[in-house]
């Protein structure tokens, strides 16, 4: 069973754009022969477009509407810290071009979240804890709980 992450963000970019980013960005992934999804040994990532209902559900949540959703899924239990680490680079990269964003967990429970440039990770999901970000992030955030809108 994998681990699903998905990123709703408000940008200009669009899907191609976002994974050409990535793949740009992200040592090791590798292109799917029809351009569709990134990928390597503990990622799958793929983009698309929001719908207009599921952009008015986020907008409703978290005051903002996003037009792009950038799925995270971690396709094994060969290395979690690797997925875990390689996704947290690739949110912060499409958050530095893009502008309000949520990394939700199985769609719910929110990871991180960029609101009005402000950067929050989610105290209460223990995926990367504050001495890990400290240690890898040079711009400022904060680490507290987020409840979800959704739950």
């Amino acid at each position: 069973m994998g681990l699903d992450y998905s990123l709703q963000l408000s940008t200009d970019m669009d899907r191609a754009q976002a994974l050409g980013l990535l793949a740009e960005n992200i040592q090791g992934l590798q292109s799917s022969e029809e351009d569709a999804f990134l990928c390597d040994t503990d990622i799958i990532i793929a983009a698309g477009e929001l719908d207009e209902q599921s952009r008015c559900i986020m907008e409703e949540g978290f005051g903002f509407r996003p037009n792009l959703i950038v799925l995270f899924r971690f396709p094994s239990n060969h290395d979690y810290n690797k997925f875990a680490q390689t996704m947290l680079q690739g949110a912060l990269l499409l958050l530095d071009h893009g502008r309000d964003g949520v990394l939700l967990f199985n769609g719910e429970i929110i990871a991180l979240q960029r609101l009005d440039g402000k950067l929050v990770f989610n105290a209460d999901h223990h995926i990367w804890d504050s001495d890990y970000l400290k240690g890898r992030l040079t711009v400022p955030f904060e680490f507290r709980s987020l409840p979800s809108p959704f739950l």
